[in-house]
């Protein structure tokens, strides 16, 4: 097994300053921040399918939003139900390849990389949680912010030029101008729109603002092609607040219904 999976060098680069600058929330795309033998490797080796629960008509929160349809697998823990690790839908770190198993360790471990997302985010203390989606033909990511808890998503993608085609969406859209009134707007209800190719090695790093608006077009694959991902959840410990933390920004929040302990803490998942 290689000695890093994460290129360390780029994160030690990256300024600060340019992915907080980013409106209408803190975004960047990153490039390569998996060292190319490293994204090969995890490619090759993502988890088996039979690992996943899969996501159907799964009620979001009160706000009306669409269920976001998927094949789910969370590490040790689900948001979603206290089925044990080892259950489908819920692996432990023995039931991932050897590769990811060492991934992940490293992600937990690496004071380099909890560094960089401290920085990155202006926080000294969190707690991160770990989950894989895989999306098919008509899964989408209807228009939404995330849940209070959630400090920050970063986002690993695991397609190619190879495998996946534009065409069939899979684009991470931000974003912003909400034209509408309700909380379960379409995309077409936001003035500005942008998509980021996610493929060929491609993380997606963002802060959870009240403007954090994302989503996802429904997916027109073929059958047997799939958009994967991995999740790197930032989020609130449990039991503390943060230093940084003002919920006057959030009393009048355009998600409203998804704050901090509203719908079970199950909202922008």
């Amino acid at each position: 097994m290689m000695m890093s999976f994460l290129n360390y060098e780029l994160m030690h680069q990256f300024d600060t300053k340019t992915f907080r600058q980013q409106q209408p929330f803190p975004h960047t795309l990153f490039k390569d921040l998996l060292r190319p033998e490293a994204f090969d490797l995890l490619y090759r080796e993502f988890p088996s399918l039979d690992l996943f629960e899969r996501h159907v008509n799964v009620a979001r929160n009160a706000t009306g939003q669409r269920p976001h349809n998927r094949y789910y697998l969370a590490l040790q823990q689900s948001i979603y139900h206290d089925k044990q690790a080892g259950s489908r839908g819920v692996a432990t770190l023995a039931q991932l390849p050897a590769s990811w198993q060492a991934f992940v360790t490293e992600l937990q471990t690496s004071t380099a990389y909890h560094d960089f997302l401290a920085r990155m985010l202006g926080i000294e203390d969190f707690d991160a949680r770990y989950a894989w989606h895989v999306g098919e033909n008509s899964s989408e990511v209807s228009p939404h912010c995330d849940s209070l808890e959630k400090l920050a998503t970063h986002i690993f993608y695991f397609n190619t030029s190879a495998d996946w085609d534009l065409s069939w969406g899979g684009s991470i859209i931000v974003l912003d101008g909400k034209q509408v009134p309700q909380d379960n707007p379409e995309i077409s209800d936001f003035r500005h729109a942008e998509a980021f190719d996610i493929r060929d090695n491609r993380s997606f790093l963002f802060q959870n603002t009240a403007r954090a608006w994302h989503a996802v077009e429904a997916l027109t694959s073929p059958a047997g092609h799939y958009r994967r991902l991995f999740n790197v959840i930032v989020q609130v410990p449990k039991g503390k607040k943060l230093r940084h933390f003002d919920p006057s920004h959030w009393q009048n929040r355009l998600c409203r219904g998804l704050m901090l302990g509203g719908i079970s803490g199950r909202s922008g998942r």
